[in-house]
């Protein structure tokens, strides 16, 4: 039996989110399963340009968000057609705002919370969620973000595929890192909340589904 298998029944995760973590680490797989660990890259892998891999960026954008681009049009980020593409595929149906700006789904996940009603997509501050196992955690790429920011703004997130409190570390997956997919070993203290400093966090995104 597999470690996330039994991770996975530890934990009693829900189908979405067993889901979502194996689809997450299917395509980390693919790309040569690229490493940073607290910032230091451990292990390379593909690129988004050579072959094979420019195509599957092009189904990234198709899937994820309609678009008709590859993995050639480098100028373009497509981070957040990654992670469309992985909330499609693991069946979050229109509870997910697809996009290729992650911004926009943010937003829609702090308008959720703000509204007082349960909602699939949550957006929490850094202070008031730990992390857990498959939510989003979500940093800027501008200056000026926080949480209550309402217009569209560059950022990133990433998926949380494991979480060890004991070492105070959890593991999280994105795309178009270094150009491919890559996953990420960040710091989180004994209670699992977001400490790392490599990147400006700012908000966790829990599933409820």
């Amino acid at each position: 039996m597999t470690t996330f298998i039994l991770l996975f029944r530890k934990l009693r995760l829900t189908g979405f989110k067993k889901r979502l973590i194996e689809n997450a680490n299917r395509e980390w797989e693919l790309w040569g399963e690229p490493l940073y660990e607290l910032g230091n890259r451990i292990n390379s892998g593909e690129t988004e340009c050579s072959p094979v891999y420019r195509e599957r960026v092009g189904e990234y954008w198709k899937k994820g968000t309609n678009y008709d681009r590859d993995g050639c049009d480098t100028s373009i980020p497509w981070s957040s057609a990654f992670i469309s593409f992985i909330m499609k595929k693991t069946g979050a149906g229109d509870e997910f705002v697809y996009s290729p700006s992650h911004s926009k789904y943010i937003r829609d996940a702090v308008a959720n919370t703000k509204s007082g009603k349960k909602h699939t997509f949550m957006a929490y501050k850094l202070s008031e969620k730990p992390v857990s196992l498959g939510s989003l955690v979500c940093y800027s790429r501008q200056s000026g973000v926080n949480y209550n920011t309402t217009s569209s703004y560059k950022s990133h997130c990433d998926i949380v595929v494991n979480v060890n409190k004991r070492k105070g570390v959890a593991e999280v997956i994105g795309g178009n890192v270094s150009d491919g997919v890559s996953k990420k070993v960040i710091k989180i203290d004994r209670e699992g909340y977001l400490t790392d400093s490599n990147n400006d966090w700012f908000t966790i995104i829990e599933i409820n589904k």
